[in-house]
């Protein structure tokens, strides 16, 4: 198999659309998959892929209630409502890396092992990191096979600047989580 990798200059909300176009050209050489998996904020990420892979399944992870305010999530109930008429799955739970233990590293002090991981993975970049966390947030979900490879999309803030062939695992699994093929991602992050 011949895999092919597109680097950005630097990371940048900006490189969505060419994100997207890299993944549609991957699928077309690999139709066996299924699913993909789009980080989203405000939704506009989401909206765009939804809107692209109509044939895959696409779901769509938010950030938790309550990661900015108490309560509250990013993500309107308007552009909520604009994903599922694309046909979108959407998710919104606790983040994979974070949950309680950065609970405990803000309220106490003191580092747990799955933000460690978070940091070793961001090496790679913040996109990296965040295709790792939602296959597993989705596969806790139900939402995804974990015997099967997906394609995950996120990016560094907002938009999207990367993309990850993986096979997902639940949390639990997590050493079993295989991270494939990098589709594009940033040198400069």
């Amino acid at each position: 198999m011949k895999m092919e990798t597109f680097y950005f200059e630097e990371s940048s909300q900006e490189h969505t659309d060419k994100v997207l176009e890299i993944v549609r050209n991957f699928l077309e050489s690999n139709k066996s998959i299924e699913h993909i998996i789009v980080a989203t904020t405000e939704g506009t990420t989401g909206l765009a892929a939804a809107r692209k892979f109509k044939d895959k399944t696409v779901i769509i992870v938010t950030h938790q209630t309550g990661f900015v305010k108490p309560n509250e999530n990013e993500l309107s109930q308007e552009k909520r409502e604009k994903l599922y008429d694309e046909g979108a799955q959407i998710l919104t739970s606790t983040h994979a890396f974070a949950g309680v233990a950065r609970g405990i590293r803000v309220q106490l002090g003191g580092w747990q092992s799955t933000e460690i991981i978070a940091v070793a993975l961001r090496t790679f970049g913040q996109g990296t990191k965040v295709c790792a966390e939602i296959a597993m947030m989705a596969a806790d979900a139900g939402l995804v096979p974990t015997d099967r490879d997906v394609v995950c999309i996120a990016g560094t803030g907002r938009g999207a600047d990367t993309a990850w062939v993986l096979q997902p695992t639940n949390t639990q699994s997590f050493p079993q989580l295989k991270m494939r093929a990098c589709l594009c991602k940033p040198l400069s992050f």
